[in-house]
């Protein structure tokens, strides 16, 4: 045993290979994703090979790769069997038939050399079987840790040696934590603006990853060889939090050591280049789409071919599939060079429908080359001004950033043509910050080259005195987020001397907003300048409050938080005091789970604070802050809220509002919006009759007057500005000016828009109207692609398009014909009919992938979310202008059968190189585990329980002959574990429907509107009192009287509600006593009516049945009069008149009224309501259910008299029974 140990200590360094021989090794990979539970769908890949090596020399070996056998997995876990794919060792043959050359050294593995033939691919592929062979083992421990490089990266590795004596053999195991490490090797698409959520990973991680390997090593003379060696390595990931369980990829190595062979491999006779060292290599791998397998072969016709099918297949609504097909064309979009996109702009850059797609994908794709085609098209001018704000915004957030993107921003911030323009300057100049910003976030290598020539520019504005430049620089510094421009930004603010302390105070503003993406990388250097800004009392309180809030967003410490809470305590300026106070408070109250230091420091600093700030009214600047997060989902939302305020202003000085989201282990800046109201409070201040107290209309009018003396204000001196940031970035800003506000008068009372709006009505009148308008929309593409130890990528993806179009015909008749070139004054002698046929649709798609994906297979597990709509409708209008008559009718339509539908379905793919049309889909619940289970079906209820996997739920609602259904169906997971993921997991569809009832089908809606003097004749009409209506209106004040004075004799005896309610309606009656005959009784029968309705106690519902009784019979003895005078004479206000609804739905009541029921409103000419129903005798019957409404609007002249613009509505529904 002392001379194995000794043998061990001495010899035991690395694994070595003599000159002259071969090691044959025999190699095995299989990589798995699914759930952990057996019996459910995976999908996967087997490889076995053979690997041999040969040295050259003491430390340069020769690998290559041999007998190659590749299969595809895609069912049943442990119950289906692999596939054998066979082309595919014949498509990599003439890579994998080429041998490579790497160094070894000591159990190092380090440069690797192979010719330019060998792909990317094939060679990280030979890295995952040389990973086997990366072995630091140390002379003197058997159980050691350290930071070992890999082909993952630099990672925390542990080390147990042991032997086994009797054996003749060492056993080593490493383990290595992917988690920890001090280089991890991955790549990211999509995830820019984000940031790492510190507070949100400790408790639990949504991606883990460890690998463990297991040696047999048996001692030579010289050294050790590897006899047998596996590794198992796993990778899960969860939306959620993984202690409720987690989708994971398995991958499983196996090398076994099979013989020597005294031959030796000779490297080919080519050109041989260092091709890196053991860590992945990334080249094209977000080239390679999850979605589908496209096989390129002539791309420009691929994609000719695509952009046909999305046309031809959306021309009257949006297909399911479209979405899938948009990404798509993104894809191959990403593969195209310079000429294949000329090529395509050229044929199809004057056919409308596939210019809109093709400029809505080519930002999309996100390539250099895009960019750079968006860049010529915009300086040829080929593009319009909107479709040119359009691509260049997109491109801004979804071309990838790099050296060569910057490059063409700069050189688009220096051209003629787009600072001629505003928006687009602006955008260009946004977008540069913006695309130094996504540089540096993902690569270490941040030139401060790229922030110079906006440093420069702002140095010549600054001498120049050119405020609007200074604030655009300003804000161009602040979007890229650059450490070095610090000090330019410094330079700006008015603790820098009398220079920057002369500039506007807008300025100094500009310049404090620019410190907060600089704050989240050099947080400490942002934390001085900002509290020596709070500390200078001499400073405009509005730019100490900024600063305030620059400090809260570098995560301040304990020790700054009590620096301002004692500043506070001997501050004199109240708005600053409230501001700070109340945002030390709003910390201090959060639930502090993403900010638990800052949360738990407020609270000290609370209790050094006085109360007495906690009393200052809204007069005062306040800052609220809350957040709400989830540890169960790992989601959260936080929101801010900054009210900027100072006494001698009449409105706000600033208002900001933002939000931020925490989702997976990240967190983003979602939006942010600021506005602020310098000379908006200037032009209000010149009336000092708006700080008067007055009414709220008095006030109103005021203001309006003060605003209308906007032209009195300078050029210079905005009336407010506003500005948006969307994802920590500002997008846009613009400042409400005089010049501004005198453009867009002009241009909208222009002669081009009032030329450009006749003639679009006279198009529309004489020949008709037909559009097809389609807007593609690429929500998202993220993408974390990780290498494992065998040499192959898993991805997480997710990716989400939607697609809406509309299509609109409007068809016009004329009464007489018009000619081309009419006068307007023609439509009021022309009777106008337009019918309208709108068909808007929608559909969206959004696919979570987990999985390997190479270019030559993928094996994934899918989650598939899909939501389609359409509302198709008609509408028929009649117009006759001259004489104020309208009449708009809602016409049916042939609806598909479902208006909404959406779905949720998980489920596992295999593509593969050989047939990449054809895919092989599995169900991760297959139906045999779900027989087991009882289905449970219900109708109008709502399920609570737990244990249901297998639900079915549909709800109907019947009205005005249509009836709606809402159907849900649910095969889940949930029998497994009863957590939000397995939930999530199996196939749920919901849908809504809207199907006409089968003999009640509505024939029509119809809304007529009368507009003019003569608009009350349809529904007024005077009361003849000599025609018996006073003997109507007597009796049925009566009636009601008679219960008026039981319910006020039962009052004393019922509750105080009820007293006080009788006490009402009687002073209302009183409030009308002194009326004329025809309007006391009016007004009596109102306020009896109104205490007959609310009485409370049983004596009063009593005396109310009896009274109805007696009023119902006063009704269908007078029902001619009614119907003719009452009905259509409004003469009570807000009471509802009619009979009981058991009444009036009785069986006994319809027979005896089945001509006509009549339920009418009563109130004042504001409003008249009528529903009429008329019921036919023959087979086919209608129902008229008509709603008028009356409006009259009163004005005064200077003559004070009332002048009445009268304005009548009806509502027919027109139902076929």
């Amino acid at each position: 045993m002392r001379a194995v140990v000794l043998a061990l200590s001495l010899a035991l360094v690395a694994p070595i290979f003599a000159p002259g021989k071969t090691y044959v090794y025999n190699y095995e990979v299989s990589l798995m994703t699914g759930l952990p539970e057996m019996g459910l769908g995976r999908a996967g890949v087997y490889g076995n090979c053979k690997f041999l090596i040969s040295a050259i020399d003491q430390n340069t070996l020769v690998l290559k790769i041999a007998d190659i056998e590749i299969n595809e997995f895609n069912g049943i876990w442990l119950k289906d069997h692999p596939n054998l794919m066979s082309m595919l060792p014949k498509i990599m043959e003439p890579e994998t038939s080429i041998p490579i050359k790497f160094e070894y050294s000591n159990g190092t593995v380090g440069k690797i050399y192979a010719p330019e033939k060998v792909s990317d691919f094939v060679l990280n592929f030979y890295k995952g079987f040389l990973n086997f062979f990366q072995l630091n083992i140390k002379k003197t421990h058997n159980v050691y840790d350290l930071h070992e490089a890999g082909i993952e990266g630099v990672c925390k590795t542990l080390y147990s040696v042991n032997e086994d004596v009797k054996a003749d053999r060492i056993l080593l195991t490493k383990t290595r934590d992917i988690n920890h490490c001090q280089e991890r090797i991955y790549r990211d698409m999509g995830l820019a603006y984000t940031e790492k959520c510190e507070e949100c990973q400790k408790i639990s991680k949504n991606l883990r990853g460890t690998a463990s390997y297991r040696y047999i090593l048996k001692p030579v003379p010289s050294g050790i060889m590897i006899t047998k060696a596996d590794v198992n390595e796993i990778i899960q990931f969860s939306p959620f939090s993984e202690h409720h369980g987690a989708a994971q990829t398995e991958i499983k190595l196996t090398v076994v050591f099979l013989e020597i062979q005294n031959t030796t491999i000779t490297p080919n006779p080519v050109e041989y280049h260092h091709r890196g060292s053991l860590k992945y290599e990334f080249s094209k791998e977000f080239e390679w789409t999850p979605l589908q397998f496209v096989k390129v072969t002539d791309l420009q016709v691929q994609i000719q071919d695509l952009l046909d099918h999305i046309v031809t297949h959306n021309a009257e609504k949006v297909n399911d599939n479209t979405p899938l097909k948009y990404l798509e064309l993104i894809h191959l979009l990403r593969l195209a060079c310079n000429e294949d996109l000329e090529g395509l702009w050229s044929k199809y850059k004057n056919i409308p429908s596939h210019r809109l797609w093709l400029l809505e994908a080519v930002p999309a794709s996100g390539t250099t080359t895009a960019l750079r085609f968006i860049k010529e098209k915009i300086v040829a001018e080929d593009l319009s001004v909107v479709e040119a704000v359009r691509t260049l915004a997109a491109a801004v957030h979804m071309v990838t950033a790099n050296p060569e993107t910057i490059k063409l921003f700069e050189t688009l911030m220096e051209d003629n043509k787009i600072n001629a323009n505003p928006v687009l300057r602006e955008i260009v100049f946004l977008g540069y910050g913006t695309m130094i910003s996504k540089y540096c976030t993902e690569s270490d290598n941040c030139l401060v080259e790229f922030v110079q020539p906006i440093q420069k520019h702002l140095s010549e504005a600054v001498s120049k005195g050119e405020t609007e430049d200074i604030i655009l620089y300003a804000k161009v510094l602040g979007n890229a987020g650059h450490p070095s421009s610090l000090k330019s930004i410094t330079k700006i603010m008015p603790i820098h001397g009398t220079a920057a302390a002369s500039l506007p105070i807008r300025v100094h503003i500009e310049a404090i907003r620019a410190l907060s993406n600089i704050a989240k990388k050099e947080s400490r250097m942002v934390q001085e300048l900002a509290l020596q800004l709070y500390m200078d009392k001499a400073l405009d309180p509005e730019l100490r409050m900024l600063s305030c809030i620059v400090l809260f967003e570098t995560n301040p410490s304990m020790a700054l938080i009590s620096t301002l809470a004692n500043a506070v305590k001997s501050e004199e300026n109240l708005q600053v005091a409230s501001f700070t106070y109340s945002h030390m408070k709003s910390m201090s109250r959060s639930a502090s789970v993403i900010h638990p230091s800052v949360g738990a420091a407020c609270n000290v600093a609370m209790k050094i604070l006085s109360p007495k700030l906690d009393r200052l009214s809204l007069r005062f600047s306040k800052a609220i802050y809350g957040e709400s997060y989830s540890s169960y989902f790992m989601l959260g939302a936080a929101a801010t809220a900054f009210y900027i305020n100072d006494a001698a202003t009449f409105l706000p000085r600033s208002v900001v509002a933002k939000t931020r989201a925490f989702f997976a282990g990240a967190a983003a800046d979602v939006l942010e919006i600021g506005v602020r109201t310098d000379g908006l409070q200037e032009t209000l201040l010149k009336n000092p009759s708006v700080l008067d107290s007055a009414d709220r209309i008095t006030k109103m009018k005021r203001v309006i007057k003060a605003l209308s003396h906007w032209r009195s204000l300078p050029n210079n001196k905005p009336l407010a500005s506003f500005y948006i940031k969307l994802f920590g970035q500002e997008i846009a800003f613009a400042n409400i000016d005089k010049p501004m506000i005198e453009r867009a008068i002009e241009l909208a009372s222009g002669p081009s828009v009032q030329t450009y709006g006749i003639k679009v009505l006279k198009t529309m009148l004489l020949s008709g109207v037909s559009f097809n308008y389609t807007m593609p929309v690429m929500f998202t593409e993220v993408r974390r692609v990780i290498p494992t130890s065998s040499g192959l990528l898993v991805e997480l993806s997710l990716f989400s398009a939607a697609v809406a179009a509309a299509v609109v015909k409007i068809k016009p008749t004329l009464s007489q014909r018009l000619p081309e070139d009419f006068p307007l004054s023609r439509l009021l002698e022309t009777d106008i009919k337009l019918e309208t046929e709108v068909n808007p649709s929608y559909a969206m798609a959004t696919y979570a992938v987990m999985g390997t994906n190479t270019p030559i297979y993928n094996q994934l597990i899918v989650s598939r979310v899909k939501f389609n709509s359409t509302l198709p409708s008609k509408i028929s209008a009649k117009l006759d202008i001259k004489e104020g008559d309208f009449k708009i009718e809602v016409l049916p339509v042939s609806a598909p059968e479902n208006i909404t539908a959406g779905s949720v379905e998980t489920y596992t793919v295999a593509r593969n190189i050989e047939n990449p049309t054809v895919e092989k889909i599995t169900p991760i619940l297959p139906s045999k585990v779900l027989e087991s289970f009882p289905i449970q079906i219900l109708s109008n209820k709502d399920s609570s329980s737990a244990e249901v996997s297998l639900l079915t739920l549909t709800k109907f609602h019947r009205a005005i002959g249509l009836k709606a259904c809402f159907k849900v169906a649910t095969e889940n997971a949930a029998f497994i574990h009863d957590t939000a993921l397995y939930r999530m997991i199996g196939s749920q569809n919901a849908s809504f429907s809207i199907t006409p009832i089968e003999g009640e089908a509505v024939e029509r809606l119809e809304m007529e509107v009368k507009v003019g003097a003569k608009a009350a004749e349809k529904i007024i009409k005077q009361i003849n009192l000599n025609d018996g209506a006073a003997t109507v209106l007597s009796k049925l004040n009566k009636i009601l009287a008679s219960n008026k004075n039981h319910t006020l004799s039962s009052s004393s005896s019922s509750s105080s509600s009820s007293s006080s309610n009788s006490r009402s309606n009687s002073n209302s009656s009183k409030l009308s006593s002194s009326r004329s005959f025809s309007n006391s009784s009016r007004s009596s029968s109102a306020s009896s009516l109104a205490s007959l309705f609310s009485a409370e106690s049983s004596s009063s519902r009593d005396s109310a049945r009896r009274s109805m009784v007696e009023i119902q019979k006063l009704f269908h003895g007078n029902k001619q009069f009614l119907h003719k005078n009452i009905a259509n004479k409004p003469i009570l206000k807000l009471t509802y008149l009619g009979f009981p609804q058991q009444k009036a739905n009785s069986h006994r009541f319809r027979k005896s009224h089945k001509n006509q029921l009549a339920a009418v409103t009563l109130c004042r000419n504001a409003l008249t309501l009528k529903i009429t129903l008329t019921k036919k005798k023959q087979q086919e019957q209608t129902t008229n259910v008509r709603l008028p409404f009356y409006v009259t609007f009163e004005k005064q002249t200077n003559k004070k008299k009332s002048v009445s613009d009268n304005t009548n509505f009806n509502l027919n529904l027109v139902l076929k029974l």
